[in-house]
């Protein structure tokens, strides 16, 4: 998003970034159902059908439940981006210590 300079912009620019993500979800479900090759959806009747039987199945809780298993799992498998994690104090104990270091100074 572009800099926001005021309060009027900055409502203005999440107004346009709400409406992005409010399209993105159609786009995504259309690209995947694309991209998975399924030739037995032959017309705009099968694709209305498979939609009608997918509505269905999202009302049972243990469908929805799994499906959401299934996305964490492929959202973890993904490579992390970004800085990685600090190390934890455990980590940070289990350094060398300045008494146990003979190369470190040593003053007496």
């Amino acid at each position: 998003m572009p800099p926001i300079k005021g309060y009027s912009a900055s409502i203005e620019a999440a107004r346009q970034a709400f409406e992005a993500a409010q399209t993105a979800m159609p786009r995504d479900v259309g690209q995947a159902v694309t991209n998975a090759g399924w030739v037995f959806l032959r017309d705009p009747f099968d694709v209305q059908a498979l939609v009608d039987h997918i509505t269905m199945a999202a009302e049972d809780p243990d469908f929805v439940s799994k499906l959401h298993a299934a996305a964490d799992k492929a959202r973890q498998q993904q490579p992390l981006r970004g800085r990685p994690p600090k190390a934890s104090q455990e980590m940070a104990r289990s350094h060398v210590s300045a008494d146990d270091n003979k190369i470190a100074a040593t003053t007496t």
